[in-house]
């Protein structure tokens, strides 16, 4: 609609079509429409609709595409009224929708034929009839797409199109895209605005203040140049003056997702526009160089801050619009959240403020905060909206008119925050009890990490008064951010817990910690809250900004000093994770099981993730700033078969991708319960799992696997491994990068391995091994082993562009389609070649050797550590006739015991079950065998909570629980059977007595 009226188009009487310059969405014109009372425009072409498997809230693991209609609307006057869009066959009319009117500006709709207009549509459709208001006016139509193929939860209901995409209040992304049903909430609420107390008042005035003078403002350099700088940055995003409407360059963020793939590219370089993040970002600038300008230049902002949010209005980011797609909303609209609070007084002086202030209040969707609590997406992506939303929406309290509305806004929305803290029932987002917190119905601290640094400043900001956290979410808050301190060594994730993103980079930030060292303690004692101060003052980077400078010196004044790096030893069961620290190294073990997908595969992100959470074993060193790479990790060249401690399939890269066939993401669940970790006295500990690949991909592969962590030593145990595959089999023992290829690889005590490149000769059987990172590796005799030092070839995670890098790698062999095969090593961090063969010399006597496997089997693994004095016991089925002081255990679990004095023993016990269902989840199996075609979003128990079970663990002698203990212990003859409560996956520990 460029330059001539398409010739399927044809005006009815009273109509008349021409291309106009007057408005634009997509290049310079667009169709001009004078129409009268009801008159028609006839588009005569095939509509090539065709019916799709999609069914609405099915599961979110089908992302097929559905046929789907859209345009762009221009109206310069708003009318109680529609225009109705008719699809058939000739003059029969075989489905339609309509299209509200009561807007001016621009507006967009993307409707799906088969599920939100009415009637039936045919494949055999090739007419539309575009049916105008009951009024004489003028319409501008453009980009009119017929039929583009779309995933089917991208479009969104709002006031133009209220009765499309209803389910989309029900999606996974509901918290963006239920804009509308938020709207009715926030319509139908009522809330308090009787007077306020002086103690509301007061802390009204403090909230307020901290609010725009330290979370808000930043103060900037205003000159000549700068203005200048900003004004030609606004020419540039195609802003017109404030007057001019229909204009300018378009403002999207996700509307170019309908753009039919084979002209996208073509078609978004034509419409050329801005990105929606960028434009608010611009506008957050100018509202901080305003806020910092002198007279002089203040007005020349102003009238820049007012053309750009009159465009922003025009095009469409206003109350009502969810313009064809709303995803992601967040991110794109943070800069505009902060912008309006600064800039309410020139935007009230321009007449703006109410009618931008009712646009804040719709994008941030206030009225989120009335939704019904036991909704079964409730919590979902709370990590998002603390993220990028939680800005927008105290802003729109704090833009009410009186005290009394704001106090009361406030209070609403504290109510919802408080709610939101609280730990969550099964694998819904939100923070677990155990200080894992969920995004994606998966733990994933990349997004946690977001969350919570969108969080903190606003708990800063509420913080001193009435309207602070409540005690408990205060409590749980704080509980996430220090085992995100735990889980991180120093700044890095491991990779195994670095969901999608596997580039070894990713990281905590300081800035939560940086705003709740100042937030006070739960229940408001105080203004630090000692602990956390500690762990900024900890983690304060080298470079820190002068807000952390300024937070720094105040906790220095204080008193409060940087804690040291935690040691001990943490289960975190909803993530199926241990962590083990020691003078700044930490080891991470990771699994998971039929509640926790093994890992988050996207298109465009993580293809070769597969194996991510296969029982990998990950040292990282000293905390080094630069990530993993000094530990070994390097992406470029990685081999993503070989994962250290993952017994996997070692597969050609095109096998092991992933296959997003009619999907967009890839969560898998297994059918195994048993998966995760357990500590004693919170310093040493142990996993394990029963691994089973999905049936996917090598759903025969099998394998049991435990790892026991004592001080500076791992033992690694695996048995039962086996599979059908055609390919080798192997458990990793390391995969490092080396930094110089002359970096030297021990192979037992003969000379170090400096050649490059080397290869081993085939099945060697070294006593021990010791990497270029200074971990050690003692090998059980009777294992074949795999070692290189070379140049590997790989792929990027995302791109999949070739990448090479300098690793050597080690790794146990299994062969090819093995049969109950097995391994056993162990793992000395900061070893040297002097101590391996000391360890490895003492593992040749029974009576001095450091640890002794006492049974590896396909019912239990049981490791006694000679240091610790700890027994540990990994049971994979109902176990009798155990070795050491346990007899026996009827449930799966982790068992855990040591001498306590002459006369006492710790006794520690974990259920990693999360038993969120009973039995078997039906919709998984198919005549009896598990398919797991379903992803976590859609499962029936995603809110369930953990159930209680009762375990028992019946020891050797005569024992007693030792005062007030959570067990129940009775003895049996010589034995006593001990019994336990469990749930979440926790851990619990008692002490005994003899009897």
């Amino acid at each position: 609609m460029e330059t001539a009226v398409p010739p399927q188009f044809t005006a009815g009487p009273g109509s008349a079509l021409t291309i106009s310059d007057r408005a634009a969405i997509c290049g310079h014109h667009s169709l001009r429409w004078e129409h009268g009372d009801r008159s028609v425009i006839t588009v005569r072409a095939p509509l090539r609709f065709a019916p799709d498997p999609y069914r609405p809230l099915d599961d979110q693991a089908w992302q097929g595409t559905v046929d789907t209609f859209s345009v762009w609307i221009f109206n310069e006057t708003p009318v109680d009224d529609v225009v109705r869009f008719e699809f058939g066959r000739g003059d029969r009319t075989d489905a339609w929708f309509e299209f509200r009117l009561g807007f001016t500006g621009w507006r967009t709709a993307w409707v799906r034929y088969d599920y939100d207009m009415r009637g039936r549509p045919h494949p055999g459709m090739d007419t539309l009839r575009i049916i105008a208001p009951r009024r004489t006016g003028v319409l501008h139509l453009d980009q009119l797409i017929l039929n583009a193929p779309l995933r089917p939860d991208a479009p969104c209901r709002d006031a133009q199109v209220p009765d499309i995409a209803a389910e989309g209040d029900d999606y996974d992304a509901q918290h963006w895209q239920a804009l509308h049903l938020f709207d009715r909430l926030l319509a139908g609420a009522r809330m308090d605005t009787s007077p306020p107390s002086a103690e509301e008042t007061a802390s009204l005035r403090a909230l307020t203040a901290r609010y725009r003078d330290e979370y808000l403002l930043t103060p900037v350099k205003v000159d000549d140049a700068s203005v200048a700088a900003l004004t030609a940055q606004v020419t540039a995003y195609g802003v017109p003056g404030a007057t001019s409407t229909g204009t300018g360059r378009p403002v999207f963020s996700y509307q170019t997702q309908i753009h039919p793939a084979a002209i996208a590219a073509e078609l978004k370089a034509f419409a050329d526009p801005v990105a929606l993040g960028a434009y608010t970002d611009l506008m957050r600038s100018l509202a901080l160089a305003h806020a910092s300008a002198g007279p002089a230049h203040r007005p020349a902002l102003a009238a820049l801050y007012v053309r750009m949010t009159a465009h922003l209005r025009d095009q469409g980011w206003t109350w009502g619009s969810c313009q064809g797609t709303i995803h992601h909303l967040g991110y794109n609209v943070r800069g505009y959240y902060d912008s309006v609070y600064l800039m309410r007084d020139v935007l009230r002086e321009a007449g703006l403020f109410e009618g931008v202030r009712a646009d804040l209040t719709w994008l941030c969707g206030f009225g989120r905060v009335f939704r019904d609590r036991t909704h079964r997406q409730a919590h979902c992506s709370v990590m998002d909206i603390l993220n990028t939303t939680l800005r927008g929406m105290l802003a729109a309290a704090l833009l009410r008119d009186t005290d009394a509305e704001r106090i009361a806004w406030l209070r609403a929305l504290l109510d919802w925050l408080n709610w939101a803290l609280l730990p969550t029932a099964g694998i819904q987002d939100g923070l677990k009890v155990d200080g894992a917190v969920f995004h994606h119905v998966g733990f994933f601290p990349d997004y946690v990490r977001d969350g919570f640094t969108g969080l903190a400043p606003l708990v800063y900001v509420l913080s001193g008064g009435v309207f602070r956290l409540a005690d408990e979410p205060h409590s749980w808050l704080k509980r996430a951010l220090l085992a995100m301190r735990v889980y991180a060594n120093r700044n890095h994730w491991p990779i195994s817990i670095s969901g999608r993103n596997p580039s070894g980079l990713t990281a905590l930030s300081p800035v939560p910690y940086q705003w709740m060292a100042i937030s006070g303690t739960p229940g408001g004692s105080g203004d630090v809250d000692p602990e956390l101060a500690a762990a900024f003052l900890r983690l304060l980077p080298a470079a820190p900004t002068a807000a952390q400078r300024k937070v720094a010196e105040r906790l220095a004044a204080r008193g409060v000093t940087a804690e040291a790096a935690p040691t001990g030893n943490w289960a975190v069961n909803y993530a199926a994770l241990a962590v083990h620290r020691r003078d700044e190294w930490q080891v991470t073990v990771r699994g998971h099981n039929r509640y926790l997908w093994s890992t988050e595969i996207y298109e465009g992100a993580n293809w070769y993730g597969r194996y991510n959470t296969y029982g990998q074993i990950q040292v990282l060193h000293r905390g080094n700033p630069i990530g993993n790479a000094a530990s070994g990790y390097v992406q470029q060249g990685w081999d993503w078969n070989r994962r250290p401690g993952a017994t996997t399939v070692h597969l050609p890269l095109d096998e092991l991708k992933g296959d997003l066939t009619g999907a967009i993401e890839e969560m898998l669940l297994t059918d195994s319960r048993f998966g995760g970790a357990h500590t004693i006295d919170g310093r040493n500990g142990m996993f394990a799992m029963e691994l089973r690949e999905h049936p996917k991909y090598e759903g025969s592969h099998r394998a049991l696997k435990s790892v026991f962590l004592f001080d500076d030593r791992i033992v690694a145990v695996g048995t039962g491994i086996g599979n059908d595959s055609r390919h080798e089999t192997e458990t990793t023992l390391f995969q490092t990068h080396l930094a110089a290829r002359t970096d030297p690889t021990h192979v037992g005590a003969a000379e170090p391995v400096t050649a490059f490149p080397y290869t081993a000769a085939p099945d060697i059987a070294p006593r021990w091994l010791l990497d270029d990172k200074g971990v050690g590796y003692y090998l059980a005799p009777g294992q074949r082993i795999g070692l290189t030092r070379s140049a590997q070839t790989s792929r990027d995670n995302a791109t999949e562009a070739p990448t090479t890098g300098d690793f050597a790698t080690a790794w146990i062999r299994h062969g090819v389609s093995p049969r109950d095969g097995g391994y056993e090593y162990a793992m000395v961090v900061g070893a040297t070649p002097e101590g391996m063969a000391a360890f490895a010399a003492a593992m040749d006597d029974p009576a001095a050797a450091p640890y002794t496997v006492l049974r590896a089997d396909t019912v239990a693994h049981v490791v006694r550590d000679r240091a610790t004095g700890i027994t540990g016991y990994a049971v994979f089925a109902p176990l009798k006739d155990a070795e050491g002081p346990v007899r026996e255990v009827d449930t799966p679990s982790m068992v855990l015991v040591r001498a306590d004095g002459d006369d006492g023993l710790a006794l520690a016990v974990c259920d990693p079950d999360l038993r969120l269902y009973g039995g078997i989840d039906p919709d998984q199996y198919e005549q009896g065998r598990y398919v797991g075609h379903y992803s976590p979003w859609s499962r029936p128990w995603l809110t369930s909570p953990s159930h209680p079970h009762l375990m028992r663990v019946t020891l050797r002698g005569r024992w007693r629980a030792d005062g007030d203990q959570p067990c129940e212990a009775r003895v049996r003859g010589e034995a006593t059977a001990v019994r336990f409560e469990t749930v979440d996956g926790r851990p619990v520990q008692v002490r005994l007595r003899r009897a």
